[in-house]
């Protein structure tokens, strides 16, 4: 039995090796030179002591299975990997970008790219800081230090109050409750280097700070932003940035808090007591809405006949803000207060165009011009469709230019906006002449004076910032301090959400209010690396906005 086994072993090994050799002489048609290793070979039974032709596959050899994979002879480095650089480009493909965002599946879970930029949104806030105001705490350090006594540099203290509104917690209190629990305050003294200082001592240096102070150092970081020409896209015309003017609330207080108080008495004989301030913004159709100029509207010291009102506050911030920006070429859009001969000559004075809701009733003489002109006028309108998903929007707009109105030039456009059965009408004027290609900017710059309304007040009063609470129940002084130190987190937070380092975690139906609120949970339950911070603030950033 031994004997026949080692028989019919020999005989199918000669037959698997005849089968073998058969189909290496087999040549296919086309084929009839092979390219080998440094040589040509044709027809005849290959030695099987010579080395296996390089170009030949499997199936050309005839032996089933799959056919190998073919390499390429790429010339590339010693020592070298294969696959790392496809790696690395891989990597790089993934940065932040408005226009490839990291979407995610209807119902999926996150991505691993959301879970890090969660994870790291502390680091990415510390960089925004770092990238447009590298020397901000160098800043708030010559500002003039009013205390005798210091265990606080005043850089800490300043930094502490614009981190409360930076974290939006809406209160000295709620701010205090954080800094009381251990890793949040040695975290924020990793991240920004500084300590974090109890909010009463905050409170104190805001009663005895110069209020001009803080609101020049506001002044300071706004035209850092201008010059590095971070709203220079959203201009009208190229040339013109949008500056919404308009007045707010920011706390009512009880009788005798201070000599300078508004006062209203309403029909039943109930008097309420307030404070109002006039903000000058900078607004741009991407969401950025940046304070430039603060006016308060606080009646004078002593005996007066009139109250502070609206327009004589704004004849002084047009003062301060032509000392501030001098050479800022402005437009000025604000509300139906405003069309007046005394605004118009404010205007041409300092060289600024504006834009103006112009109210049925307003300016009497120019409604007469207007409709007397829409009789003769051709040629002075255009008609748009616009197609959205669940409905079409009919707009028709008309112009009117060269009103005279007391020595000044006035230009008069409409937009009518018809979507379904409901009908809205927006009527301007302004310093600029509108024709068939401008009058669409035109209008939606006069439609943006509603930022000032939902992206400035609307959101300091109801998003976080606590606008409205009153910071210093005693003091005015420090009451206008924290107003402008909330300004300035403001502007930091916006330059942050806004960027790409921010806006690819805004998928499906995430929200800003749930990423702060995980990004104080980091900040209370984990020990930042400080290593990892090092690391990022060496490298390069570059933030892009819509």
């Amino acid at each position: 039995m031994r004997k026949t086994g080692m028989i019919f072993g020999a005989v199918l090994i000669y037959v698997l090796a005849a089968l073998g050799t058969a189909g290496a002489r087999e040549i296919l048609p086309g084929q009839e030179t092979v390219r080998t290793c440094g040589r040509t070979g044709g027809s005849g039974q290959t030695p099987p002591a010579e080395p296996e032709p390089c170009g030949e596959s499997a199936r050309q050899r005839g032996i089933p299975g799959k056919p190998r994979k073919r390499r390429k002879c790429a010339s590339r480095p010693s020592g070298r990997k294969i696959g790392r650089g496809k790696k690395k480009k891989k990597r790089k493909q993934g940065g932040g970008s408005l226009k490839k965002t990291a979407g995610r599946k209807k119902g999926g879970k996150e991505t691993k790219r959301e879970k890090k930029l969660k994870k790291d949104m502390i680091f990415s806030l510390r960089r925004t800081v770092s990238h447009y105001f590298p020397d901000l705490f160098d800043r708030i350090g010559e500002l003039e230090d009013c205390r005798k006594k210091r265990h606080y540099e005043l850089a800490e203290v300043i930094m502490a109050c614009v981190l409360m509104f930076i974290f939006k917690k809406g209160s000295r209190n709620a701010m205090n409750n954080e800094c009381s629990e251990e890793i949040f305050g040695r975290n924020c003294e990793r991240i920004f280097g500084l300590r974090l200082s109890h909010m009463d001592t905050v409170d104190k240096v805001m009663r005895m700070l110069d209020e001009s102070q803080l609101e020049k150092l506001k002044t300071e970081l706004v035209r850092v932003l201008i010059n590095r020409k971070t709203f220079r896209r959203h201009r009208i015309s190229g040339t013109y940035y949008r500056i919404a003017v308009d007045a707010t609330r920011v706390m009512n207080v009880g009788e005798g808090h201070c000599d300078r108080c508004l006062h209203r008495t309403s029909k039943k004989g109930k008097v309420t007591y307030f404070h109002n301030v006039l903000e000058a913004k900078l607004v741009c159709g991407n969401g950025f809405c940046i304070s430039l100029g603060t006016e308060w509207v606080e009646n004078p010291e002593g005996d007066y006949d009139k109250q502070d009102c609206e327009l004589k506050a704004f004849a002084r911030l047009a003062k301060k803000l032509g000392k501030d920006f001098p050479r800022l070429p402005i437009c000025v859009v604000a509300d139906g207060l405003y069309p007046n001969q005394t605004f118009f000559r404010i205007c041409e004075d300092q060289g600024w165009a504006w834009i103006v809701t112009f109210k049925d009733g307003n300016l009497p003489t120019v409604w007469e011009d207007v409709l007397g002109l829409q009789k003769i006028t051709e040629k002075n309108m255009r008609r748009d469709v616009i197609f959205r998903r669940d409905r079409t929007i009919l707009r028709a707009y008309e112009w009117i230019n060269n009103i005279d109105y007391h020595g000044f030039e006035l230009n008069w456009f409409e937009c009518v906006e018809e979507a379904g059965d409901e009908t809205k009408r927006f009527v301007y004027i302004s310093s600029l002449e509108t024709d068939w290609h401008s009058v669409l900017e035109m209008t939606e710059s006069g439609r943006m004076r509603w930022k000032i309304e939902n992206e400035g007040f609307d959101a300091q009063k109801n998003h976080g910032y606590g606008l409205g609470h009153k910071y210093s129940e005693v003091s005015m002084t420090a009451m206008r301090n924290y107003y402008q130190c909330m300004q300035i987190a403001h502007m930091i937070n916006q330059l942050f959400e806004l960027s790409s380092l921010f806006r690819p975690l805004l998928t499906g139906k995430m929200t800003v209010c749930h990423l702060w609120a995980h990004m104080l949970g980091e900040m209370r339950h984990r020990k930042l690396s400080l290593k990892k911070l090092g690391k990022l603030m060496k490298r390069r950033i570059q933030l892009r906005y819509e």
